[in-house]
């Protein structure tokens, strides 16, 4: 048997289905005979060093890193120095004066502006953009994990989750997921 050309040991036929390096098929009779073409079959699916995610050739699934802890303690602090900047320059528009034009200390008025503030910032950008401002700066985003858009309702749970007790420990333990990521089904992300 020729090295260049195929010829089937039963039928004599040329035509052939190759199924490995040094195997073939006779499409007329079937039989299966040695011949090197070259061909080297393609994997059909290869593991990439995440070995949760499959990457298929024609289904290639998108890979979502969760950004690390200390990404987001840099977006939980640009975000609060952001928003006490933008927090104070409101309150030189004369909002927080008394009627003699003093200076009145951050009473439960300021408190609660200062809180609907925080979660205007928040809710917002990140039902918008999937980032705030801190998260713009460290290239990461929020994402929902059931593979639909971030609705307005998580992100109003996950504003509202990072008021529990002891939430700010939640994601150093464990599954390093906080709850005001986990509640909502949200994830942080690497983008």
């Amino acid at each position: 048997m020729s090295q260049n050309t195929f010829i089937c040991s039963q039928c004599g036929s040329k035509s052939y289905e190759q199924f490995s390096r040094t195997q073939v098929r006779c499409l007329d009779c079937g039989t299966v005979n040695e011949f090197d073409t070259g061909y080297t079959p393609k994997a059909p699916f290869q593991y990439t060093k995440y070995t949760e995610v499959l990457d298929a050739e024609f289904n290639q699934k998108e890979l979502n890193i969760p950004a690390s802890l200390a990404k987001r303690f840099i977006n939980f602090t640009l975000d609060l120095f952001f928003v006490s900047l933008l927090f104070t320059f409101i309150a030189e528009k004369e909002i927080f004066y008394d009627i003699k034009g003093e200076v009145v200390t951050l009473n439960n008025i300021g408190i609660f502006a200062l809180f609907g503030l925080y979660m205007f910032y928040c809710v917002l950008l990140e039902y918008k953009f999937g980032k705030t401002i801190g998260k713009y700066f460290t290239k990461t985003k929020v994402i929902s994990t059931t593979n639909s858009e971030l609705s307005f309702m998580q992100c109003i749970l996950r504003f509202l989750c990072r008021y529990i007790p002891f939430e700010f420990l939640s994601g150093l333990f464990g599954n390093k997921t906080f709850w005001h990521d986990s509640i909502p089904n949200t994830l942080v992300i690497e983008e």
